[in-house]
Parts: C-alpha cells; sequence; structure tokens
C-alpha cells in the first residue's frame, strides 16, 4: 500500500501557532503570517469549542468558548485557535 503524502503547504509548528495566539490575543484583526508577515491572515470563521472536542463542527460567536479559524492567503497554511477556559485551564492554540 503507498504511503500518503500530502501535497498541500506545511503545517504551522509550535512557535508559529504560538504566535499566532498571542498575536491574535493582543489585537484579533490585525494577525501577521508567521512565514509571511501582515496582512495576509484570515479570520474564516468561529466555532463551537465544547462541540469541537466532540468532532462537530458548529459555528459560534466569538465570545465565551470558542475556536477560531486562521488561512494565510499567503503561504496557505491554516490554524485552528482553541480560545476555550476550563475551569482550571487558560487559553490554548492548537
Amino acid at each position: 500500500m503507498a504511503e500518503f503524502k500530502a501535497d498541500g503547504p506545511a503545517e504551522f509548528d509550535m512557535k508559529d501557532g504560538l504566535a499566532l495566539a498571542l498575536a491574535y490575543l493582543e489585537d484579533p484583526s490585525n494577525v501577521p503570517c508567521p512565514r509571511c508577515g501582515p496582512n495576509t491572515i484570515e479570520v474564516i470563521g468561529y466555532l463551537d469549542a465544547g462541540r469541537m472536542a466532540q468532532g462537530e463542527a458548529i459555528p459560534a460567536a466569538p465570545e465565551n468558548d470558542y475556536t477560531v479559524i486562521l488561512y494565510c492567503h499567503g503561504c496557505g497554511r491554516a490554524a485552528a485557535l482553541d480560545l476555550s477556559r476550563g475551569e482550571d485551564e487558560g487559553r490554548a492554540a492548537a
């Protein structure tokens, strides 16, 4: 059986994900791509973080527990940032 190889762009690594999360938390309207720089990242949508944990993609408002989906038009990479808070959790990037 042949090995599957993705033809798309490389994924954001943990360092890039952290940079995206910090930039989003600082100013959601101005998130630069770690590779391409400013003015290339677009917010694609917001999903209910609790439902995402259950494997469902349900649109949500960017308040309380949500996941924001970002896309870079420069390098073609996407990121999902989980901005939910548990009782003893902080915000996390995925």
